[in-house]
């Protein structure tokens, strides 16, 4: 039976419960942190807690983010966790007037979750209606509980049979997909969309810029950018390093693999280094 630790308790995770006032519950009113576990150790712990402390300061909820370290290493040792993923949340805690927050304490709770099912064969990306929500609005750089920004445009690529979808901001540019970053390599350069363009700062994304072979650039690019590409990969804490073969439904295509396979190898690497296997 698996356990999860809910504000500081370890408890099994069938019987986990929240309170129904919790402002995570009824407004996505926190951050979250999917963090890879390879060998039973958190990949790049110390960078998800940075984001997580930076995250949480953006939206002005006080919490100790150290604090968490010794409840991340029990679970995974409860759960006999050697690859999978961990998962923080934490939120503002219960105490509402309407949307304003009263005074509280943060909840926090701490899950494990097996490694999906991945495929490594290239996969399609439908160009999304949806656009990015601009960091004027949100502090989109972090992860934020309320995701129905993504979740229509991850619903909408659903619609038409492809792995995920494509999200340009309100100026054009290329963003990110509903779920990952997006690279992409022309004339031995492999550039990625910067920061101001509402990207997710992804975990994922900087491993990739630490560790490619290429020189990597941080662009503010438009969608012709990328249809000129040679190859194109998406990532993740999950996918690691995928191919992106299509965008529909634009008439182009990539041939990817060899390019998204190297940048998995790498990243696999890191993790072996990191973990000491």
């Amino acid at each position: 039976m698996p356990y999860c630790i809910v504000n500081g308790r370890l408890v099994p995770a069938e019987e986990a419960c929240i309170s129904i006032q919790d402002r995570g519950f009824r407004y996505g009113d926190g951050v979250f942190e999917t963090i890879s576990v390879h060998a039973g150790r958190p990949y790049q712990l110390d960078w998800h807690l940075a984001r997580l402390r930076a995250g949480l300061s953006a939206i002005r909820i006080d919490f100790d983010v150290e604090g968490l370290r010794p409840h991340c290493r029990l679970l995974l040792e409860k759960n006999a966790l050697r690859d999978g993923l961990l998962r923080i949340q934490v939120t503002r805690g219960t105490g509402s007037r309407g949307y304003l927050p009263m005074p509280s304490q943060a909840s926090f709770a701490i899950e494990t979750v097996p490694l999906p099912d991945i495929p490594r064969t290239p996969v399609a990306l439908w160009l999304s209606e949806h656009k990015k929500i601009s960091p004027r609005a949100l502090p989109v750089r972090y992860k934020l509980c309320q995701g129905l920004n993504s979740t229509l445009a991850r619903l909408e690529a659903a619609d038409h049979d492809c792995a995920d979808a494509l999200m340009l901001n309100e100026q054009g540019h290329v963003c990110e997909t509903s779920s990952g970053n997006i690279f992409w390599l022309k004339d031995g350069v492999l550039y990625t969309p910067a920061l101001s363009c509402s990207v997710l700062e992804g975990s994922t994304r900087a491993a990739i810029m630490r560790l490619s072979d290429y020189p990597v650039q941080e662009v503010e690019a438009g969608l012709e950018a990328l249809l000129a590409a040679e190859a194109v990969f998406i990532t993740n804490v999950v996918w690691e390093a995928m191919a992106v073969n299509r965008l529909l439904p634009k008439d182009t295509g990539w041939q990817s693999d060899v390019l998204a396979e190297k940048h998995r190898r790498l990243l696999q690497q890191d993790k072996k280094r990191h973990s000491g296997t």
